[in-house]
């Protein structure tokens, strides 16, 4: 029996002694000595511990004040895993109300056996505003090396009741994640996991009573400001005892999110407990319902005068846009002109937003604005042109897919025209935007259009057209150095992306920006046409020469006929898929590409044609190769029908990339003759 305890009494003292501490400052010389995750060895970091805590309580005068409280502590292993030391918390501050942001934080590392202290600095922080209600707070963490430990606390107090979205899983491991939330019965959640998440967690519940005293006139609290905009009645004064619910959830060994190519926003597959109020039930008041549908959204959106007044106000444009529209007779050209109106006299000021921050009488004469402030002023002036015009709410790619109806969901708003039985998608805060054509933010699968009686409906955001880049190559070789003459057509989002990226740029910077996939190939006589113009299309022009690109074996000449051109790694490597692949747009590539037989030389040898097809038409692929008098011509295409391609089609969009890169590896022989 004696025997039996002393064994237990080793084994509980062995298990005590490697057990971790997860309080806030002990950090060990084990943590910081560990060079890889055991679980995941390729990890760039671990998040050791995650805590998460949310409580109400209770404050006399306000109501029930959020307070969610965040700790975390994360192993950095390589300088890969550095990002993990920089964070981003945002807040709501519409300059009057706020939510109160506070932060600790240490970096500690092991130096010659010694555990090292850094603490964060006041200097490392910095707030950024993003929109006219919420506030970006940035960090840093000081001293980062590979095997550095981070630690930080931060605490959010807060008049909202509504909870924010609780992130359970990051594209690193976590080994410790405990949350738990304290909600007063009085507030009332759906709560719901990502149904896209590939891992879920339920969370246990409990209650307690408890007790509060209110004050005469003292409330639950004004909820929701900036969102519901709820005031709850008041209560009458004296002691009142009401239930606590507890929800807590402790899980180890969480995966990390796995992370593909072409994916939209990786968010959107993330494990995230989602909080959505249902209720709020004074005690002694009425009752507010909140759980809402899609439909419901839409309409109290539009309801609000802060949104549909905003479209109605004309009287500001009026003289401005019948002198613009005085020549314009058909729809389509009302379209247009109001669109580019609209983006030359309007510049977005980089807020996202359904509801205007100025105003649009206001942003129309400052001229900035932002995405509402623009738009808004967009569909009011296709109204009045005789047009039929929606506000169209959108959820950036960076907000990711809305998973349930709420009116956080959407964050952007853009302008739909029904015409002749077809919708036309107009944004103009984008200077090199289109009809039908809205920026790479704003196309996140489907938007809400919203009909004056207040019904709405759903509307594709990709465009039907395809998208075009062709690409024109005469070249010679000469002595194992290869001229090429290139001419570049580029339509569509090809040449709206480049306008973007490029449009104020010196042609220098053009020049380095040509993409000769790691060969060494020089650049010269460069020259860009139409790039600043919102013509269909853009040119490039330059010359190329290389010593690489042909190689003499054996007295024969090996070259690609793709040149620098040729897409020789595969970005579809895994055996599976995850997620929908994400390809941005309908597109295609075209080369053509003549290659003059140098002299004294013959062709011995040329790759075969292929032409490979996806099922339903959503991609091929076609190369042709073939000898012409004194030449070999190359025409090669690849056409990407849809952007969306589902998982359960990733085997054969790998095949087909497989067979891209294996094809325009190979090479042309030329044979003296």
């Amino acid at each position: 029996m004696k025997l039996h305890y002393l064994l237990l009494c080793l084994l509980l003292t062995t298990i005590t002694g490697v057990s971790q501490n997860f309080k806030y400052g002990k950090v060990s010389k084990e943590e910081l000595a560990e060079k890889s995750n055991p679980s995941y060895p390729d990890a760039d970091a671990t998040v050791l511990y995650r805590d998460y805590k949310v409580a109400f309580t209770f404050k006399q005068g306000e109501g029930f004040i959020q307070k969610a409280t965040v700790h975390e502590r994360i192993k950095i292993y390589n300088k890969d895993g550095a990002e993990w030391a920089r964070k981003n918390v945002i807040t709501y501050n519409d300059g009057g109300n706020r939510e109160t942001f506070d932060l600790k934080g240490v970096t500690y590392n092991l130096v010659n056996g010694d555990v090292e202290k850094q603490k964060l600095k006041n200097s490392a922080v910095f707030e950024e505003r993003i929109s006219k209600y919420r506030v970006n707070n940035k960090f840093t963490m000081p001293d980062i090396r590979p095997g550095s430990v981070i630690e930080y606390e931060y605490v959010i107090e807060s008049g909202f009741s509504t909870i924010d979205d609780i992130e359970l899983q990051y594209t690193i491991p976590i080994n410790k994640e405990i949350v738990e939330l304290k909600i007063p019965e009085f507030f009332v959640y759906n709560i719901q996991s990502n149904p896209k998440a590939s891992v879920a967690f339920n969370f246990e519940t409990d209650s307690r009573e408890k007790e509060v005293n209110f004050r005469a006139r003292s409330g639950l609290g004004s909820a929701n400001y900036g969102s519901y905009n709820s005031n709850n009645s008041a209560t009458r004064a004296g002691t009142r005892t009401y239930k606590e619910i507890e929800y807590s959830l402790d899980e180890s060994n969480i995966p990390p999110l796995k992370t593909e190519p072409f994916v939209d926003n990786l968010r959107n597959y993330q494990a995230r407990s989602i909080w959505e109020l249902a209720m709020i039930n004074d005690p002694n008041g009425i009752p507010e319902n909140f759980a809402t549908s899609w439909e419901a959204v839409s309409k109290s959106v539009f309801e609000s005068e802060a949104f549909v007044n905003e479209i109605k106000r004309t009287n500001y444009y009026e003289a401005d846009l019948a002198t613009a529209l005085k020549d314009a007779t058909s729809p389509e050209q009302k379209m247009a002109i109001i669109h580019n109106f609209v983006k030359n006299k309007v510049k977005w000021n980089n807020y996202v937003g359904y509801f205007p921050e100025k105003g649009v009488k206001k942003a129309y004469s400052e001229g900035t604005g932002n995405t509402a402030d623009i738009n808004l002023m967009l569909i009011s002036m296709l109204q009045h042109a005789g047009l039929t015009a929606y506000p169209v709410l959108v959820s950036t790619k960076k907000n990711g897919i809305p998973v349930y109806p709420t009116r956080e969901g959407f964050n952007y708003v853009i302008a739909a025209v029904n015409h002749n039985g077809s919708f036309y998608i107009l944004d103009a805060t984008d200077p090199f935007s289109n009809i039908n054509m809205l920026p790479e933010r704003a196309m996140n699968w489907q938007g809400r259009l919203i009909r004056p009686d207040g019904s709405s409906d759903w509307v594709g955001l990709y465009p039907s057209y395809m998208s075009k880049k062709l690409t024109y190559v005469q070249a010679e070789i000469d002595n194992d150095n290869l001229t090429a003459k290139v001419r570049e057509r580029k339509g569509g989002h090809y040449a709206k992306d480049y306008r973007t990226a490029y449009a104020g740029s010196a042609t220098e910077v053009k020049t380095k920006a040509i993409d000769t996939n790691s060969e060494a190939v020089e650049i010269s006589e460069f020259e860009a046409k139409d790039v600043k113009s919102l013509k269909d299309n853009l040119s490039l022009s330059y010359t190329a020469t290389s010593n690489s690109l042909v190689e003499e074996i054996a007295g024969d000449l090996y070259v690609s006929p793709m040149l620098y051109f040729a897409q020789t790694e595969n970005p579809f490597k895994d055996s599976s898929r995850t997620y929908p692949i994400f390809f941005e747009y309908p597109k295609s590539e075209k080369y053509n590409i003549t290659i003059k037989i140098p002299e004294g030389y013959k062709v011995k040898s040329l790759p075969d044609a292929i032409q490979a097809n996806l099922a339903g038409n959503t991609g091929s692929y076609t190369y042709l190769v073939k000898e012409a008098p004194g030449v070999v011509q190359l025409a090669v295409s690849l056409d990407i029908n849809t952007p969306i391609i589902l998982p359960q089609d990733y085997e054969y969009v790998k095949g087909m990339f497989t067979q891209i890169t294996e094809k325009e590896k190979e090479k042309i022989v030329f044979t003296k003759i």
